[in-house]
């Protein structure tokens, strides 16, 4: 322990005192030190970087020794946070989970081995996952929270009311005493939730379900929709239909929600039909989620689906016809639309049948490329991943203003993005709704639209900071916003413009000129 010690202080003394080191420079300064202090493994990045003094992590020292960039190179840093294990309303034949773990979720998901290590205790759980971000080189002030564990308002009322509140309080970093206190606090603390998203199934989603997560902060929905067919929600015992799917939809975008999807190819149905069903999910206004989690169906022990499996009833895909079919699928799916997953986080150990390598989405791409087809998601086009990637560089004078128009659930949505067209690189994006007829919050008028999402990608940088190069801090959100106030008032008539905001994040429209009504902010055209 002592001679790690001395080689991480040697390391720091090295690295602090170095101008220019490269990561093949740290990499071979991690490999010396090793050797040379006869060390079993290599020094971590995380524990050099703990020991360097605050006053000298400079940010191109953070940005080296930085673990897994990625996950703070959308603009946001997210933590998720999993409820105790519970009854879920539905009885689906392929879903894990048990005693000691929540519905859906095999107990052994980085989220899930988090949450039990920290007793699924909400403030326990937020705590660890800021101080391990910190630990590995990010700076968390700006935050989604997402509450995963199957059906979270299938659970009661207080239960959910409380662990919002305790998930709160330790981004706050301070007790309060009640959720409405926290969500207040949440505004001026150093880690800023910009958006709580809450997981649930399509028939948990009605007008006034959704009006009870939105009294709890939610900004977006996941909704478990899996299949688009009835037959084959009767066959896996889902308990809904796509009725309910349509009609969760509608309800989640009148009130102004973010919506994903849950989407599960392989589920009974022969290859060319998944494709046709995905094909739907855009071709249909019915539907035409914001975002997408593509979970290729996985056999897992203890489920009713082994039991088929093991009587050869049924066959998953296998990774190599998942990505066959899901690079299909992917050619389908519109600008407006982002792929946030492909694959479950489950260990291999814990597969019996069906997807077996975690590197499916590279899989995909590969598949695509060698068809010559292209993936438009946001994710694939997104500033922050693709610099990261492909070291892009960006005139941030020649970005263009486009605009995407189309119908959805009865509504009107338009589509505003900041883009890069010669590198075909999004740097921000704004969601736009006119509900439709059947609105039912008091604060969402005849006469009003909504802002649904406003999002600058890129490297996150911190809240009243400017970076050179990052596309964050540059006031494209505040010129999507213009645009959405000039296209509500000039084109629909509009005489108040709403828009759904993270707790954290409300300061920021209030400065533009929006004030505080009911769940969300509001502004007089």
């Amino acid at each position: 322990m002592a001679d790690r010690t001395k080689a991480i202080e040697e390391a720091v003394s090295f690295i602090t005192g170095k101008r220019n080191l490269g990561e093949k420079e740290l990499l071979e300064l991690k490999k010396h030190l090793s050797l040379r202090y006869g060390l079993s493994e290599l020094l971590r990045n995380s524990e050099i970087y703990e020991k360097i003094p605050e006053a000298k992590r400079t940010r191109r020292l953070t940005r080296l020794l930085r673990i897994r960039p990625v996950r703070s190179f959308s603009g946001v840093s997210v933590v998720a946070v999993m409820t105790p294990p519970s009854k879920c309303p539905g009885s689906c034949i392929y879903c894990p989970g048990g005693s000691d773990s929540p519905k859906s979720y095999t107990g052994f998901e980085p989220a899930a081995r988090r949450a039990k290590q920290n007793e699924f205790d909400p403030f326990k759980q937020v705590s660890a996952r800021l101080r391990q971000l910190e630990s590995i080189g990010h700076s968390p002030e700006k935050c989604e929270l997402i509450v995963m564990g199957g059906t979270f308002n299938a659970l009661p009322r207080h239960f959910q009311q409380d662990f919002v509140k305790h998930a709160l309080d330790a981004f706050n970093g301070i007790e309060s005493r009640n959720l409405e206190q926290s969500k207040k606090l949440n505004e001026c603390a150093a880690h800023r939730v910009v958006g709580i998203c809450f997981e649930t199934r399509p028939d948990f989603a009605s007008e006034k379900q959704v009006s009870s997560l939105l009294e709890l902060g939610a900004t977006r929905l996941e909704l478990g929709v899996q299949t688009l067919s009835d037959e084959v929600y009767q066959r896996v015992g889902r308990g809904h239909t796509k009725k309910e799917v349509i009609e969760a939809t509608r309800v989640c975008k009148d009130a102004l929600l973010k919506v994903g999807y849950h989407y599960m190819p392989g589920l009974f149905v022969e290859r060319k039909r998944d494709v046709r069903m995905f094909r739907e999910l855009f071709e249909n206004p019915a539907f035409r989620p914001d975002m997408l989690k593509i979970y290729p169906c996985l056999v897992v022990p203890g489920t009713k689906l082994f039991t088929m499996w093991k009587r050869g009833e049924y066959s998953p895909y296998e990774a190599e016809d998942a990505a066959e079919v899901i690079a299909e699928m992917k050619r389908f799916i519109p600008p407006y639309c982002r792929v946030m997953r492909v694959d479950r986080d489950i260990p291999t150990d814990l597969i019996a049948a069906g997807v077996r390598k975690s590197n499916l989405r590279q899989l995909v791409k590969q598949r695509m490329e060698e068809k010559g087809t292209k993936c438009r998601c946001i994710r694939c086009r997104e500033i922050g991943l693709r610099t990261l990637k492909e070291n892009l560089k960006i005139d941030w004078n020649a970005l263009e203003l486009k605009r995407r128009d189309y119908e959805a659930s009865g509504g009107k949505e338009v589509f505003l993005s900041f883009e890069d067209e010669e590198n075909d690189a999004l740097i921000g994006f704004l969601r736009l709704r006119k509900p439709s007829e059947k609105i039912f919050r008091k604060e969402i008028t005849e006469n009003s639209l909504g802002i649904r999402e406003l999002h600058v990608y890129g490297e996150q940088v911190g809240i009243g900071k400017k970076e050179i190069t990052a596309a964050q801090h540059k006031s494209f959100g505040k010129k999507l916003v213009e645009e959405a106030e000039r296209i509500s008032r000039g084109e629909f008539g509009a005489e108040k413009l709403l828009v759904i905001s993270g707790v954290g994040v409300k300061p920021y429209y209030r400065k533009l000129g929006f004030r505080d009504d009911g769940v969300y902010l509001s502004k007089k055209l």
